[in-house]
């Protein structure tokens, strides 16, 4: 048996009324549904590790099922779908996006997909389902499209797919539909090289997914209750690292320095976490300034202004050195550097002077006596223009 890539596919299925018509047997929505189904159980007849979820959208979107490797939960959801309304199509890849995220944060992440099945029609509304799928191709997600019913010139689908990189089938018919459903469920089959979860190892992509944490005042009540029951009145507001409620590195209390993990709710002073992110060994997530929940395993995002400001207090420690005759300085010179030439290593190391990645478009410089890269607009910030890394007397031609 062939290897599998195991993915998480939002099954992003359109309800609105022009789904009802009878051009397929017995009508858009039900010959969907079995194409669904036929996927669901091919998929898994090759690969149990996949897992689905079910958006359906009218006039609003709607989580019909979390993700799952159920298929009666699945089946039953598709089974109970209703023609209604329009399509708020746009809405639904930002809901099906959504979905995702909260999956890629947890810890061996599965490839996520989302399979949009649909005529292509869309109300206008305030989300334009472009700027939802460009959005979905900066989080490396693929959309893949069933176009049912007569083309269109603006092919909303297949602009989608393309940008994302996804699979678009055009079904004229019950059987063409079902057929592109069977190519879907085989699709995950691993190639020698193809490197499909190489995505997760990328800072930048890091940096975006990672969830921000909860300070004490986000909390709701339900969640504060369940956090009474579960740790005690006494030490729900402690840091689960220092158990404390005083901040060691700020000495504030944990009203103003304390946060919780999204997912378990577990309070840690930030700075502690922060601390505690930099002891660990992932070179990539220090990179991309996120941990993952040491109870948990949740991704978070450290906030950048704590990371600063341990690097700052770490930089003004006095190191004590032997006093020597100042060399005499070498000069070098820096040259400018196109981003798309840069190795992956080099990709995502961070400016010395901003400690912030580097992106497609912006102006790039290397000290040709080290290979340090700058922003141009940081290098003009160099104390006497001098490597921050080797010390060098640097020139720009």
């Amino acid at each position: 048996m062939s290897e599998r890539h195991p993915e998480n596919i939002v099954i992003c299925i359109d309800t609105s009324r022009s789904m009802y018509r009878a051009d397929y047997k017995p009508n858009r929505l039900r010959s969907s549904v079995e194409a669904v189904k036929k996927l669901v159980n091919e998929r898994f007849a090759g690969d149990n590790s996949s897992a689905f979820a079910v958006v359906n959208f009218s006039d609003n979107p709607k989580k019909s099922v979390d993700f799952t490797a159920d298929t009666s939960l699945i089946f039953e959801a598709l089974d109970s779908l209703e023609v209604s309304g329009k399509s708020a199509m746009g809405e639904a890849i930002g809901l099906s996006i959504k979905l995702i995220i909260s999956e890629l944060r947890k810890i061996e992440a599965k490839i996520p997909r989302i399979l949009v099945i649909s005529d292509g029609n869309f109300t206008n509304t305030s989300v334009d389902p472009l700027k939802m799928a460009r959005l979905a191709q900066g989080l490396n997600i693929k959309i893949d499209a069933f176009r049912l019913g007569e083309l269109s010139p603006l092919n909303t689908l297949k602009r989608m797919s393309d940008l994302t990189g996804g699979n678009y089938y055009y079904n004229n018919d019950d059987q063409s539909l079902l057929q592109a459903a069977h190519d879907l469920a085989i699709s995950n089959i691993k190639t020698y090289g193809d490197g499909a979860a190489a995505f997760i190892e990328n800072p930048a992509f890091l940096r975006k997914i990672a969830a921000n944490l909860l300070r004490v005042q986000d909390l709701t009540k339900d969640q504060e209750q369940r956090l009474l029951q579960i740790r005690g009145l006494a030490d729900y507001k402690k840091c689960s690292i220092c158990f404390s409620d005083e901040n060691p590195y700020t000495k504030s209390s944990f009203y103003v320095s304390g946060r919780y993990c999204p997912n378990c709710q577990t309070p840690y002073h930030v700075h502690c976490l922060s601390s505690w992110a930099n002891s660990q060994k992932e070179k990539i997530m220090k990179q991309a300034g996120t941990v993952r929940c040491p109870h948990c395993f949740y991704l978070l995002k450290i906030p950048a202004e704590v990371s600063q400001v341990q690097k700052l207090t770490s930089l003004a420690k006095p190191i004590i050195k032997e006093k020597k005759e100042p060399a005499i300085p070498e000069i070098s010179h820096v040259e400018k550097i196109d981003f798309r030439a840069l190795n992956s290593d080099a990709m995502f190391n961070s400016c010395p002077v901003c400690h912030y990645i580097f992106e497609e478009g912006q102006n790039i410089l290397q000290c040709q006596n080290c290979e340090t890269l700058y922003h141009e607009k940081c290098f003009k910030d160099l104390h006497e223009s001098r490597c921050k890394s080797c010390g060098v007397k640097l020139h720009q031609f």
